[in-house]
């Protein structure tokens, strides 16, 4: 302008154009100067920093050192001098990173991801122009994980209580471990490593993804009561961290048992006589499951238990009561066994108490006194006079009895064994009658020894006396069998014998009942016989007593019992209930039966097998063979016929083979054997068949 004063037309940019040259001419309108300016612009602090490209994430593993580049910022200001010195600062680094002067960001600490897995920085450039331009970068640090932290338990040692009847494959607990770590790293599995007791298979499974500890075979608590698991959890990392825990498994008890005796059976000997209180045995119960034991005892096969009751304490049987082998030589107990567990488990045994024999008993003879007469006449060396006999209930040795005469005797002489009492000698030289008493000893052979006596009196007769009944041989045959209808039968003879002589052995015979002249015996010989003939269907046995009696005074006398049994004779022939029968039987019906008429026999056996037929009509109806049901061969026409009249005839097959072809009224004349009832069979209409006229047409 007029004045020279140069001003800027726009504003100057010190970071587009520093300098500038002008030339300027000056005129007066004749003569023009030039001069040149140089123009230098100054900067102003007018740019803040500006960030060259970067990410804005950065990872870096947990377990990088110190010192360790996180990442490198880079930012520029187009100012100059302090206005363009960019000077970096860091915040939210947490004290674990820094950066220096060249924008180079540094770990100044450990990095711990599972204490804090990501950062937020900020990188602040500032300029030191004034006033102090800056600008901020945001950048993202993420620790990567790194395998730093085995699993964890939530418990070192886990405690459970099994029942040995657990079923297998269901959850005993759930093991849980956690790893700190993310990813793969953080990824447990579970596994058994050890298993205390050992086992030929294992005893327990773990699920390797959820930690179920569950049984893989049945817990039996008699044989392992308590195991030792260990299990280990590692992670899927690599290297693979793990951990481990021990798992201790009670087993408890399940009453899967019953008590069990020592032996199956036992066979106790004691001596009779014991004391009330006395121990008899004492017996051995183990149960392996850990429940008390209960002993019951029940006596078995014996009328009483009053006798020996057995009382159980502590497993043993007691006495208490008398203990007599005389009265009961043997006990059969059964032992029961029971434990206390839930459900009750019970076993038994089988006990024999033999109770052997004392020697309390001495022999008893069995008469107070014997006697006996001795004919002098015929006495010789040796003849029998008669027997003692003494019984002793004692066992073995201590029952064995021997006999023998207190004082010594020159006429008698006694058997030591079997008590037999016999003549020594003749007696000549007794000449009138006379009585003889001994004492006879009779001793066991126990210890100590126990004796008794008795007393034996022998009348010495010069004369007979009537001392001695009849009596019959044994070996007759009391079961007799006779056939009826047969008069005069010989039913054998029966004699007895009389010790006695002359008219004290003279014997006649006669019957109890003679069942009203049925029967006879010969007084004289025995001789028995039937005097009319016996029929089965009045009286089918008969018990007969002959009576044996001597002549002596007073007389002797003996019986003989038979049992007589009558013999069927096929003599009675099938009867009819009813004489004649009248069936109305409807026309057209199919065949079937319309009758059943069945006969009786008084006979027995095969003479009252019974056989049915037909007499007349045979081919409109038929008969059973055996039943006697009469029944239709085709339907009947009451058009063709309307009255049916035939014969039905019973016989049997006995001996003779009779029958009878003529009707048969009701009665038949013997030995025909047959009875034949007239029947009647009325054919009843049925309107099948409308009127007919006799022609066609009229």
């Amino acid at each position: 302008d007029d004045m020279g004063v140069i001003s800027t037309r726009t504003k100057l940019d010190y970071e587009s154009q520093k300098n500038y040259t002008l030339t300027i001419s000056l005129s007066d309108g004749n003569t023009t100067d030039y001069a040149t300016v140089f123009v230098k612009v100054l900067d102003v602090n007018d740019n803040s920093p500006v960030f060259g490209a970067t990410s804005t994430a950065v990872n870096i593993p947990e377990n990088a050192p110190p010192g360790t580049s996180v990442t490198r910022v880079s930012a520029t200001d187009v100012d100059e001098g302090f206005n363009g010195l960019v000077v970096y600062t860091l915040k939210g680094g947490e004290g674990k990173m820094d950066i220096d002067a060249s924008g180079l960001i540094l770990l100044e600490k450990e990095l711990d991801r599972e204490a804090q897995g990501l950062y937020n920085l900020t990188v602040i450039a500032s300029d030191q122009g004034q006033p102090v331009r800056l600008t901020a970068l945001n950048l993202t640090v993420i620790v990567d994980d790194v395998n730093d932290n085995p699993p964890v338990f939530s418990s070192s040692i886990y405690t459970v209580s099994v029942s040995e009847d657990e079923v297998l494959g269901r959850a005993l607990l759930t093991l849980s471990a956690t790893d700190l770590d993310a990813g793969d790293n953080a990824l447990v599995k579970y596994q058994i490593v050890s298993q205390q007791p050992p086992t030929p298979s294992p005893v327990f499974l773990v699920d390797a993804t959820t930690g179920q500890l569950s049984l893989s075979q049945q817990l039996d608590y008699e044989t392992i009561k308590h195991f030792l698991v260990e299990v280990e959890a590692s992670d899927g990392g690599q290297p693979s961290l793990s951990n481990k825990a021990l798992v201790v498994v009670h087993v408890v008890d399940v009453n899967d048992n019953p008590p069990e005796f020592s032996q199956a059976a036992y066979e106790i000997f004691v001596f009779e006589n014991l004391q009330k209180g006395s121990p008899v045995y004492t017996f051995s119960v183990a149960d392996k499951d850990e429940v008390g034991i209960r002993l019951f005892s029940f006596l078995i096969n014996q009328s009483t238990c009053q006798v020996l009751p057995p009382q159980l304490d502590d497993g043993t049987i007691l006495v208490t009561g008398s203990v007599d082998r005389e009265t009961k030589e043997k006990y059969e107990l059964l032992l029961v066994a029971s434990d206390n567990g839930a459900p009750r488990r019970q076993n038994f045994t089988h006990v024999s108490i033999q109770v052997l024999d004392v020697n309390d008993n001495p022999p008893q003879f069995t008469k107070a006194q014997y006697s006996a007469s001795v004919r002098v006449a015929t006495a010789k060396e040796g003849e029998f006079v008669l027997a003692v006999s003494a019984t002793d209930p004692d066992a073995g040795d201590n029952s064995v009895i021997s006999y023998s005469f207190m004082d010594p005797s020159d006429d008698f002489h006694i058997n030591t064994l079997t008590g037999e009492i016999t003549l020594s000698r003749s007696l000549d030289h007794i000449t009138a009658d006379t009585v003889v008493t001994l004492t006879v000893v009779a001793a066991d052979h126990g210890v100590p020894q126990l004796t008794s006596k008795g007393k034996m009196s022998s009348t010495l007769l010069v004369n007979d006396v009537n001392d001695n009944s009849p009596v019959f041989p044994a070996w007759i045959q009391t079961k007799l069998s006779a056939p009826e209808n047969a008069a005069g039968l010989d039913l054998g003879t029966y004699t007895a014998t009389d010790l006695d002589i002359g008219v004290n052995a003279l014997i006649t015979y006669s019957l109890e009942d003679d069942f009203a002249g049925i029967f006879h015996i010969d007084s004289s010989t025995g001789k028995l016989m039937t005097k009319t003939s016996l029929d089965r269907e009045t009286m089918d046995s008969y018990e007969l007593k002959i009576i044996a009696t001597d002549s002596g005074k007073p007389p002797q006398s003996a019986s003989l019992v038979l049992s007589l049994t009558v013999e069927d004779v096929n003599d009675n022939p099938p009867v009819f209930p009813q004489k004649s029968y009248s069936v109305t039987v409807r026309e057209n019906e199919p065949p079937h039966v319309i009758l059943s008429a069945a006969a009786t026999d008084a006979d027995i056996g095969y003479n009252a097998i019974i056989h049915y037929t037909i007499t007349g009509e045979t081919t409109s109806f038929r008969v059973g063979e055996l039943s006697g049901d009469v029944a239709t061969l085709e339907p009947l026409d009451y058009e063709s016929r309307s009255q049916y009249t035939f014969t039905l005839k019973a016989f049997n097959p006995g001996e003779p083979d009779l029958q009878d072809t003529a009707n048969i009224t009701g009665s038949s004349a013997l030995p025909q054997k047959t009875l034949g009832p007239s029947f009647s069979v009325t054919v009843e209409d049925v309107n099948e068949e409308g009127p007919v006229f006799d022609k066609p047409s009229y």
